[in-house]
């Protein structure tokens, strides 16, 4: 019998217990939020941006669907599809972390992304919607 609580995994060049990465990257990405999108820029050098775009295209969302934008940050494919969608569509925009899930909600009504934007905290790895409910899921998690 294997003991769950001397299990390791990686947390950067770090070895460590499994059942502590959840909460190291939770730390992460809250104390990275409010410079999130900044930090995207550098790091990818604006290419994230493209990545984004190629994946709006490829999507085929069209005018009232479903979306559910999977560890969604801080929105960026939530206000694309949102204007897609229009009226009539909705879009998900979920996170595990709260810390994100906020600067998504205010950026996203900084520009205007209000009325078919519903922001929801779930683990991506036990979501809380019933099959069937979205047209399109994307998630979108690049490493520097």
């Amino acid at each position: 019998m294997v003991d769950k609580s001397q299990e390791t995994t990686h947390f950067g060049f770090q070895t460590v217990a499994k059942e502590q990465k959840a909460d190291m990257v939770a730390h992460v990405f809250h104390s990275v939020a409010s410079k999130y999108d900044v930090m995207n820029d550098l790091m990818s050098f604006g290419i994230h941006r493209l990545w984004k775009r190629f994946t709006i295209d490829c999507s085929g969302v069209r005018r009232g669907q479903t979306v559910l934008d999977l560890a969604g940050g801080t929105g960026d494919l939530t206000a694309k599809f949102s204007r897609l969608v229009g009226e009539t569509g909705k879009v998900v925009l979920a996170d595990i972390n709260e810390s994100m899930l906020k600067m998504g909600r205010e950026k996203l009504r900084n520009i205007g992304v209000i009325g078919n934007v519903e922001y929801v905290q779930a683990n991506a790895e036990a979501l809380p919607f019933p099959d069937n409910t979205f047209d399109c899921i994307t998630i979108f998690v690049w490493s520097a």
